[in-house]
């Protein structure tokens, strides 16, 4: 039985350990407990099959907008407030949207392999729009629906190529899971902006992040 971690170093802790298991099991304590999970995290890190999936604690996914259809179908997610406040039109194809909706892109306590990619499209809102956005959100439930009260991690922006077509063409946002960290990446017309991908921090266990550039 090995003891690490900061609280192995209690001697009232091994004492009692002892009392209960030294009979069965023999016991190794290392000198400084605490730093032996720190050099197994970054030995173990250097080895690619060591670890084959994670479990996400929290929901991952980024803004959209949905169709005031979708969205009016939906009143458990999707108050008359929340419609009125954020409902437009797109002069694209003069359709009805509601904005700062919730596109989930992995669920809380759902299983990712290493490497696993996630991706989704996006259209255009409006002709004047210059730039692609990405703004990249997670929640404790596991369907929010909607981005108020989502907790955002950051944002990326890519400028539109000036032969997109508006009507024809789609941008493509891209989650990288598995790692230590999240990989966001946006796709427009088959190309990579990889200059402008955001790596998102968390920890499986606490669903805390953060987000670097």
């Amino acid at each position: 039985m090995c003891l690490v971690g900061g609280f192995s170093q209690s001697r009232y802790l091994q004492h009692r350990l002892k009392q209960h298991y030294e009979s069965k099991y023999t016991f190794v304590i290392p000198q400084r407990p605490i730093l032996s999970v720190i050099e197994g995290a970054a030995q173990l890190a250097r080895i690619p099959s060591f670890i084959a999936s994670r479990i996400v604690k929290c929901t991952y996914g980024t803004s959209c907008g949905k169709s005031i259809g979708y969205a009016r179908d939906r009143p458990d997610k999707f108050s008359d407030d929340h419609i009125n406040k954020y409902k437009y039109i797109s002069d694209i194809n003069n359709k009805e949207y509601v904005s700062n909706c919730f596109r989930t892109f992995v669920n809380k306590d759902e299983e990712v392999k290493v490497g696993q990619m996630v991706q989704h499209s996006y259209n255009k809102s409006q002709k004047n729009q210059k730039k692609a956005h990405a703004a990249i959100f997670c929640s404790e439930e596991r369907d929010p629906g909607i981005t108020n009260g989502c907790r955002c991690l950051g944002s990326i922006e890519v400028p539109f190529p000036e032969d997109f077509d508006d009507i024809k063409d789609s941008l493509f946002v891209r989650f990288y899971f598995g790692e230590t960290i999240i990989r966001v990446t946006i796709i427009i017309k088959g190309k990579e902006y990889l200059e402008k991908e955001i790596q998102i921090k968390y920890e499986y266990g606490s669903g805390q992040s953060n987000m670097v550039e």
